[in-house]
């Protein structure tokens, strides 16, 4: 790997001029390190004093009704009865009553926890006292945030829409209003923008028409429109960004609904037959459903986890949604959703004044009182960004939006009386939210200062933790991976929002100063390809810096002592409870390192398992076998008679039987016995029969009985393995990607 020169700027850097270098940020990082590595090793008698100024100097006498019993059997009642509940959660049916059994000990064990963190609290200097009070402040308000979240539990039903959509099918043969399919794109590549047309076209529905809106004002796509029998939309300006380009096509198309793709979904063939029926009743405004990828995210994909864990959004969609749509509180989401035309223009159209639109014109759409439904159900699928820098803009962009909404309250009074108590504390929780990355920055910085210095942020022996903290951490992390169905674990969320934590951080800082300006990329890449690995250092000298300051404070700690008795440092209460911390706290930073490596894309095609009886025809001969992965690009086949191998030719058809499928090919390869002692060859696909290319995306994509498009399902203990795994296995940084 090697640095830029941080004190100059090549001509081929593509960062801005204001941006700092990855090696400026690099000798920062080895700067601070240097400068607290001299500071612990001149051990200075202040230093080494630290931990008696700023830690309690008297034993701490806890209240009678907070004292622990000194018999180990009852000791250990707490921790058991958790252990014992957890493990009761594998076969307990998720219920009402048995949600809210979970919910009641969730809250008794957490009342219990923090009443106790109370008389835990470092009185031994102000400094220690106020670091120690905003850890507490900020565990406490990390948890009340996702308690919020897990309240509405009783009432969640995800199929419940999904049973309303069986019935509302019937009513199509008598209700049928027309709907304009909306392909939002500025500078996407052709071939996406191309497929996603074909996708739209399979759509069981008579009453449509697709629009192309083209915001790069693009000839070829016009062209692409025109071959493809599809209507081309172009304004002659880019004013307001995606919302003004939507706002241009209500204006110019007449239909009684609007389903909206952006460009890299593809929706399945029966998406409007499971949401239009929805519209027959008047006060419902915009029907949205979920978003599902068919390629790993960022994580998954680094780690070497592709097809083991769910993707960082399945908790959001599958979990969140359906819970605010028992409130009429759902986010619209910006593609993969039916809106009524006549609610758009009742509340003036998509909203203008955010860097994005659609949360805002959802929140609209409330405001006056419409019906906002949430059917969860994967009616499409998309793709995912590709590499982490694309992924954190992004996200940060989401996020940016989600502030702006809060900022936005003359056209947006969401604290007024025109919202429902409930649906304001949603809108509360998502504030909340916004300030994760203040929290994480504390869980991370916090206890690696009291390690570094010599001061607790919990003055309490590790066997006080052990009958309070523990059974609350076991219950927290488990119970509510079991009350949301499996779709969240609180560790990857750990994992996920340490990687956010410090990009956010910047991008909440300048939104702050200014609220409605563009930072950051305005549109997510897709589709790119890259034939190296790339150690995104910008990213991830974060979690450098931290391994190499805890591996420091580690060494000097316990490490020098044994090598010279002058390294001596004195302990200090609740030394063990910080260390440990640390230790959980490193783990995640080594995760999130591996996963900032992000492995070399060089198919621009997603493979997938597709295994179906085909034949390879050559020249007049027939050469039968299996398919043994499909793609947009070709495919690989199995032969099964091997023994007139040498006559084919590097031109063939290749032959899906089932589906009538007969598609010319180039042979790239052949490799003798390479699958199971049966030969192997490699196809590429030339396409050029429009017939033929909607067949094969509908085999890929369109199928919702397609296994690999199914949404991904892991247990709380694996998710966990996986997450021991991954810290232990840096795949990233020491194997060599072949993606061949």
């Amino acid at each position: 790997m090697r640095f830029p020169n941080f004190l100059q700027r090549s001509p081929q850097s593509n960062l801005a001029p204001s941006q700092v270098s990855p090696g400026a940020w690099l000798f920062l990082a080895i700067s601070i390190a240097v400068l607290v590595f001299a500071l612990l090793s001149l051990n200075l008698s202040w230093l080494q004093n630290l931990p008696g100024y700023l830690n309690p100097q008297n034993v701490r006498d806890l209240p009678e009704s907070l004292s622990f019993p000194e018999d180990p059997r009852q000791l250990f009642q707490p921790l058991l009865l958790v252990a014992g509940l957890l493990l009761s959660l594998r076969i307990l049916p998720h219920h009402p009553i048995s949600h809210l059994l979970v919910l009641l000990t969730l809250l008794l064990y957490g009342i219990r926890y923090f009443t106790w963190r109370l008389f835990a609290l470092n009185n031994g200097h102000i400094f220690s006292l106020t670091l120690s009070i905003i850890f507490l402040l900020t565990e406490s308000l990390y948890v009340l945030s996702f308690l919020m979240q897990f309240y509405p539990t009783l009432v969640f039903d995800p199929k419940r829409r999904s049973r309303q959509a069986d019935q509302q099918e019937a009513l199509l043969s008598k209700f049928s209003p027309s709907v304009a399919i909306w392909i939002p794109i500025y500078n996407e590549h052709p071939r996406i923008i191309r497929r996603t047309i074909l996708a739209c076209q399979l759509i069981d529905y008579e009453n449509k028409e697709i629009y192309v809106l083209d915001d790069g004002h693009r000839s070829e796509i016009r062209a692409i429109a025109t071959e493809l029998g599809v209507h081309y939309l172009s304004r002659p300006d880019n004013t307001h960004r995606k919302a003004g380009n939507l706002n241009y096509a209500l204006n110019h198309t007449n239909s009684d609904l609007i389903a909206v793709f952006d460009c890299d979904f593809l929706p399945f063939n029966n998406f409007l037959k499971r949401t239009v029926g929805f519209f027959a009743n008047e006060e419902i405004a915009l029907v949205q459903t979920p978003q599902h990828y068919y390629n790993s995210d960022f994580h998954t994909r680094n780690l070497g986890l592709d097809y083991v864990l769910p993707n960082d959004m399945d908790y959001f969609f599958h979990y969140i949604q359906p819970i605010r749509d028992q409130f009429n509180s759902v986010i619209c989401c910006g593609t993969s959703y039916v809106a009524r035309r006549s609610a758009l223009e009742d509340v003036g159209g998509y909203y203008t004044d955010c860097i994005v639109e659609d949360f805002q014109t959802g929140t609209k759409l409330l405001l006056n009182h419409w019906r906002v439904v949430y059917l969860n159900e994967v009616l499409s699928i998309g793709e995912v960004p590709r590499h982490l820098s694309e992924y954190l803009q992004q996200r940060l962009r989401w996020m940016q939006g989600n502030i702006q909404l809060y900022c936005s309250h003359k056209h947006l009074p969401i604290w007024s009386g025109r919202l429902t108590t409930w649906q304001r504390l949603f809108y509360l929780s998502i504030l909340i939210y916004c300030l994760t990355p203040f929290m994480r920055a504390i869980y991370i910085l916090l206890p690696l200062l009291s390690f570094l210095f010599g001061f607790t942020l919990i003055a309490a022996p590790p066997i006080e933790y052990f009958y309070y903290g523990l059974p609350f951490i076991l219950l927290i992390y488990g119970a509510t991976s079991w009350l949301t169905y499996n779709h969240y674990f609180l560790y990857w969320t750990e994992i996920y929002e340490s990687i956010m934590c410090w990009p956010s951080l910047q991008r909440i800082i300048q939104v702050l100063f200014n609220p409605f300006g563009n930072f950051g990329s305005l549109v997510t890449a897709k589709g790119e390809l890259d034939d190296r690995k790339r150690f995104n250092l910008k990213i991830s000298w974060p979690f450098i810096a931290y391994l190499s300051l805890f591996g420091l404070g580690f060494g000097l700690r316990y490490v020098a002592p044994l090598l010279s008795p002058y390294f001596v440092r004195p302990s200090f209460e609740g030394e063990a409870l910080m260390m440990i911390w640390n230790f959980y706290n490193a783990m995640l930073m080594s995760i999130c390192l591996f996963a900032c490596v992000d492995q070399p894309i060089r198919r621009r095609f997603e493979r997938y398992p597709y295994q179906a009886v085909a034949c390879l025809e050559v020249n007049g001969h027939k050469f039968w076998g299996m398919t043994q992965d499909l793609s947009e690009g070709g495919a690989s086949f199995i032969l099964r008679n091997e023994q007139e191998l040498q006559l084919i030719d590097e031109q063939a058809e290749l032959v899906l039987l089932q589906e009538d499928l007969r598609i010319p090919v180039n042979v790239l390869r052949m490799s003798r016995e390479a699958f199971n002692g049966h030969s192997q060859v490699g196809l590429e696909f030339q396409l050029s029969d429009t017939a033929a290319e909607k067949t094969l995306i509908r085999l890929l994509y369109v199928d919702s009985s397609l296994w690999w498009q199914q949404i991904r399902r892991s247990s709380a203990i694996d998710a966990f393995l996986v997450l021991i795994r991954s810290a232990l296995n840096p795949r990233a940084l020491l194997t060599r990607y072949n993606n061949g």
